[in-house]
């Protein structure tokens, strides 16, 4: 079982609508995929905006919530209106994805977002980061660099905009993709209280 520094964590995530739902479970239809090849989740579909973080002992939960309610309103108009379209299915981190073509102005906004909530993210000392790095396969030199300095290591190209399928990797690999585009309903603030919990949404913009 993987070892954390300290809960609560916390995270935020762009949480697709409801179509994304019907659409999946379609995309298992044509597929032929039964419930035992799907795996649990304790993070639901979402696209990361700032991965999960342990909280610094500067800030409270709800210094965190204020700064979240006041994100501009034209950013998540931005991020909500539009519908994503999807470029294939991929990989990423052995896990089965739905990967979406390449948007500019959609990774800038994410990237300024995740920036702007990094500073409510414990900096860990060294007897910590040995502990915490842990989750984590064998990283390359890059995806080192950024897990240093922003606490996670699969941001900027070491990423791309993507949905994870809860699918088993030792599926087939040959899908037939239903999916052909994505609107988020709600940008949303998520918190998880112990190893064993999932991610539970302690505030949302939609």
């Amino acid at each position: 079982m993987t070892s954390y520094i300290q809960f609560p964590r916390y995270c935020l995530f762009l949480i697709p609508d409801k179509n994304f739902t019907n659409d999946f479970s379609n995309f298992c239809l044509q597929n032929s995929i039964d419930d035992f090849k799907l795996n649990d989740s304790i993070y639901g579909f979402h696209s990361t905006v700032k991965a999960p973080f342990y909280l610094s002992h500067l800030y409270s939960e709800n210094l965190l919530i204020e700064k979240f309610q006041n994100i501009d309103e034209k950013t998540i108009y931005s991020l909500l209106s539009k519908a994503y379209l999807v470029n294939k299915l991929d990989y990423f981190k052995n896990t089965l994805v739905l990967r979406f073509h390449q948007n500019d102005n959609f990774d800038f906004m994410i990237n300024n977002l995740m920036r702007d909530f990094d500073i409510y993210r414990k900096t860990l000392n060294n007897s910590e980061i040995q502990k915490d790095i842990k989750r984590f396969d064998q990283l390359s030199h890059k995806e080192l660099i950024y897990y240093q300095i922003w606490g996670y290591p699969f941001y900027f190209e070491c990423s791309f905009h993507h949905i994870t399928l809860s699918i088993n990797q030792k599926a087939n690999n040959d899908y037939l993709n239903s999916i052909s585009e994505v609107k988020y309903e709600k940008l949303s603030l998520l918190k998880q209280n112990s190893i064993t919990d999932n991610f539970e949404e302690i505030s949302i913009l939609s």
